[in-house]
């Protein structure tokens, strides 16, 4: 029979931690949610084929009003962005636009939303290609393509009237980067968590697995994703087996998309392309790497701080990739001080 007590292996595993049990909120909530209403749910989303989907519609939405935030739309003719928004811009209250990783979606940053709540507006976007914005197998999926589809959505939105401060993680991190060395205008400051697109020093558990022929970010069945969890956190969530279920009923539909894009991103022109870009980084840049990231080596710390003009790097204890989950207070915690720090120098030299 199924086991569904979540409670003592939870508290096993966070173990009085903060970081570890603010990420626990995150599996009881989901279990309860999910177990709780998914029959009710069936009815009030409608379209949904099977109990999988509703499950994780419940999911998503649960980490959206976690977050506080509104989903959103904005139509670019026959393309259009998906987004979640909490508060609204001023001069006073900073604009902060959240970038998240390559197969992941703008839920991941439901935690990092709640927390800079009190003092920003926020908003994080399904990338291009990802979550619920616009999927086209056939475009320009390289970070230069992805790039140019951000800076569509900062205009079509209107971030530029007050400026803004982007951030970014992984993949998110890399293409973050990359704008900001192209788009200063308005920008008020960059922060970086964990990005792609730097030349490591050493090779990663991750980056041996795809020397192998192996891609941890595309796993195949419940052993392949207890391999993923266990590469990409630091302490391994306790996920029960018809979770892990679920996660792969979402990804796996996806991955021949998920696969022509990193491609993409793994062309020579792309591969590294943060790293060229950053001594053309002119706004302040904050670089967050999780000390135990077993996916990007995290001496991209070193590489972030030392070539680009005017950078701040904090390594995060008992961090693996996933900062904004893993390690969400801290995070937004740093991104918080960041932003409101260059947020007041903008407006005072406007002044």
């Amino acid at each position: 029979m199924m086991n569904l007590d979540t409670h003592n292996f939870l508290f096993d595993w966070t173990s009085g931690d903060p970081g570890r049990t603010m990420m626990a909120e995150y599996v009881a909530g989901a279990l309860v949610s999910l177990v709780g209403i998914a029959v009710a749910a069936f009815y009030w989303l409608g379209g949904v084929s099977t109990l999988f989907d509703v499950a994780l519609q419940i999911y998503l939405r649960w980490r959206q009003f976690r977050a506080g935030a509104t989903k959103r739309i904005v139509n670019l003719g026959d393309y259009k962005f998906m987004y979640l928004e909490q508060g609204e811009a001023s001069a006073e209250r900073p604009t902060v636009l959240l970038l998240h990783g390559f197969t992941s979606g703008k839920e991941e940053w439901s935690e990092v939303m709640r927390l800079l709540r009190p003092h920003c507006h926020v908003i994080a976007v399904d990338m291009p290609g990802h979550g619920e914005t616009t999927r086209n197998p056939r475009g320009d999926h390289s970070v230069t393509g992805t790039v140019a589809r951000i800076r569509q959505f900062v205009d079509a939105i209107g971030l530029q009237k007050h400026g803004y401060h982007l951030v970014g993680s992984s993949w998110g991190g890399h293409v973050a980067g990359v704008y900001s060395s192209k788009y200063p205008d308005n920008l008020h400051s960059v922060s970086l968590m964990c990005p792609s697109g730097l030349e490591p020093k050493k090779v990663t558990r991750y980056v041996r697995a795809l020397m192998e022929g192996r891609n941890y970010l595309l796993p195949a069945d419940s052993s392949e994703f207890q391999e993923f969890l266990g590469c990409v956190f630091y302490r391994q969530p306790p996920l029960p087996r018809w979770a892990l279920a679920i996660g792969l009923h979402d990804r796996v539909p996806h991955y021949p998309f998920f696969e022509t894009v990193f491609e993409q991103l793994m062309d020579t022109e792309q591969r590294f392309l943060l790293q060229k870009s950053l001594s053309d980084i002119e706004v302040p840049a904050l670089a967050l790497w999780g000390k135990h990231d077993q996916v990007l080596c995290s001496s991209g710390l070193d590489i972030l701080c030392d070539e680009i003009p005017s950078c701040e790097g904090h390594y995060l204890d008992e961090c693996g990739h996933t900062i904004a989950i893993e390690q969400a207070a801290a995070a937004g915690n740093h991104i918080k001080n960041h932003v409101l720090k260059h947020h007041r120098s903008a407006v005072d030299n406007i002044r």
